[in-house]
């Protein structure tokens, strides 16, 4: 148990997850900032994630985590790179719903969450890591010499 709770509270930077992952803590921690705010972060998730689908999924799973978290969900500032315990477990989750690894997010919620939690965390997990996928990736020119876009 010792190590358990060494691993969970050990500092973890979140420059260290997977881009996506990085994109659904950043969301999370603005979303929160805004419901705390008392403002709809809908809109700004939108323009933020490039996408008004992935914007609703993560709304999805807010709502998920808000009625089953067994406590309140921790974040840090949006600024800060290191992880709360509830962000890293958060960012592990979306990494094992990139990669379809149900077992592993499993394992990652086993301690925090009953089993129907977990795999409702999990499936609006994967809707919201294919709706961010969904999104084009923008190609930015490079300049020629005259300075004009490719």
């Amino acid at each position: 148990m010792t190590a358990k709770l060494d691993q969970i509270f050990a500092y973890k930077d979140l420059r260290a997850h997977p881009l996506i992952a990085m994109h659904v803590v950043m969301a999370t921690r603005l979303s929160l900032l805004y419901v705390r705010a008392g403002r709809d972060p809908l809109p700004d998730l939108a323009v933020r994630l490039r996408s008004m689908r992935a914007a609703q999924s993560h709304q999805t799973l807010m709502m998920a985590i808000d009625r089953i978290w067994p406590e309140s969900f921790t974040i840090r500032r949006p600024c800060c790179m290191d992880l709360s315990p509830d962000e890293m477990l958060l960012a592990d989750v979306a990494a094992a719903a990139m990669h379809g690894d149900r077992g592993q997010a499993m394992d990652a919620m086993r301690d925090l969450l009953p089993g129907l939690a977990r795999e409702q965390i999990f499936r609006d997990m994967i809707e919201l890591v294919d709706a961010i996928r969904a999104v084009p990736v923008r190609q930015t020119g490079t300049a020629d010499q005259t300075g004009s876009a490719e």
